[in-house]
């Protein structure tokens, strides 16, 4: 048995599709779901544990990936919770990969989930609580 955690990040034109639906149906594996956001431009972006049979959990993975979805497995589990970001920037000063950066026009915050490493130093730079770890997020929404 898998069990893998995973970052899916859904253009544009993959955000109204059903495809974890298809997903379940196409491979006998548990999505448990545990973080859903839209942004602004429309983009989806989805964190969610993967269980089943090893072969069958990289299978589903790999289904996502040639469907057009960006799959990140990360080495640890983070959320950015753009609502609570002051944008002082602490985070961007400390990411080594560039996924939070700063706008130069509007000075805010920003991240690209396609540059994140999950290396979680942007956790302990944050004091608004804008970006906790999943374990953290579930205990604070109420989860086991």
């Amino acid at each position: 048995m898998r069990q893998e955690s995973a970052i899916l990040g859904f253009p544009r034109s993959l955000v109204g599709d059903p495809m974890i639906s298809r997903l379940l149906r196409a491979f006998p594996v548990e999505v448990n779901i545990l973080h859903a956001r839209i942004d602004q431009k429309e983009e989806g972006r989805l964190f969610a544990v993967f269980s089943g049979e090893d072969q069958v959990v990289g299978d589903a993975l790999d289904y996502l990936r040639t469907s057009g979805v960006q799959v990140i497995i990360p080495e640890s589990d983070f959320i950015w919770d753009p609502d609570l970001c002051v944008h002082c920037g602490a985070c961007a000063g400390l990411c080594p990969s560039g996924a939070f950066s700063i706008d130069p026009e509007s000075f805010e915050v920003r991240f690209d989930l396609g540059k994140c490493i999950a290396c979680d130093l942007c956790i302990d730079g944050c004091y608004y609580g804008a970006i906790e770890t999943i374990e953290e997020y579930i205990a604070r929404a109420g989860g086991e």
